[in-house]
């Protein structure tokens, strides 16, 4: 299990019951991210992916929990699945909003994600346990990329900027505190349940390879926006400056040490970043407090 060994006992996983409003009816800005086509679609890809890949996440992790007998695993796991919850109804509410604005990408993969779910949940008595515990083993690597990237967003002011919505932004950050909350919840159910450190490696380097397929989504997607065939030199500068963009700078070398043996995500110490956050949102005077149910 995580011990926090890189700093303080983690604190335990809690729900939030928590809610974002992306009006239907504003006259939103169609590139909504500072105005940058590529990020735009980015986002936008991001939160179609969001509602399937939590679903797949819990179901993952939920199908090992009559194997666990630790107490205070068993609370970080129920925490965990209301967090992951949360995170899929306020990206499906968000995923609306972006299919008006018309990133159809959005809306065609959050569809074929629920469908794929749904079709994993069905099968999932049936499939090999290998197949069962791999998939919990590529939910442990996702929840280490997710945190890593979670802490960029957080501790990186060009993020912050670019994102000038307000709405969505506040979403993005209250999910990147969360996300570094439960970054060590499945990883920590894979150990308990014998998962081995091959299969850890292997399903992280499946992860990443997925990950870059991704990449052939977003330029579909941005070339389906008509700006972008209005404006061909300024997309391919926006295209052509986001892998150095500093949403991706420095974080390479933290999903490096995934690779490493006994790696666990609470070697990398993000808890003072953390409870910055936390505190500007929930805090005594949290900006978020009026958002809680």
């Amino acid at each position: 299990m995580g011990n926090g060994r890189s700093g303080s006992a983690p604190k335990p996983v809690a729900t939030r019951r928590i809610s974002f409003s992306f009006d239907p009816t504003s006259p939103s800005r169609r590139h909504f991210v500072a105005g940058d086509i590529a990020l735009s679609h980015l986002v936008a890809l991001l939160s179609g992916f969001f509602p399937s890949g939590e679903e797949f996440f819990i179901h993952s992790v939920r199908s090992y929990r009559d194997q666990i007998d630790d107490p205070w695993l068993k609370a970080q796991v129920a925490g965990f699945i209301g967090q992951e919850m949360t995170h899929g109804l306020q990206h499906r509410a968000l995923n609306v909003e972006l299919i008006r604005m018309g990133y159809w990408a959005t809306g065609g993969i959050d569809r074929l994600g629920a469908k794929l779910v749904k079709s994993f949940e069905r099968q999932h008595d049936r499939l090999p346990s290998v197949v069962v515990r791999f998939a919990l083993a590529a939910t442990a690597a996702v929840e280490h990329l997710t945190a890593v990237l979670g802490a960029q967003v957080l501790d990186t002011p060009w993020i912050q900027r670019q994102l000038t919505d307000p709405e969505v932004r506040a979403m993005l950050n209250w999910h990147a505190i969360e996300e570094m909350e439960h970054k060590a919840v499945a990883f920590d159910v894979y150990r308990h349940v014998g998962g081995t450190e091959r299969m850890r490696r292997a399903a992280m380097a499946t992860v990443l390879f997925l990950f870059l397929t991704r990449a052939v989504v977003l330029l579909l997607s941005v070339g389906s926006d008509s700006w972008a065939w209005r404006h061909p030199a300024r997309t391919l500068q926006s295209l052509a400056a986001l892998p150095r963009s500093p949403l991706f700078s420095g974080v390479l070398p933290q999903i490096r040490r995934y690779f490493t043996a006994g790696f666990h995500p609470d070697d990398i110490d993000d808890s003072e970043l953390l409870d910055r956050w936390r505190d500007r949102y929930f805090g005594g005077d949290g900006a978020l407090l009026d958002h809680l149910r």
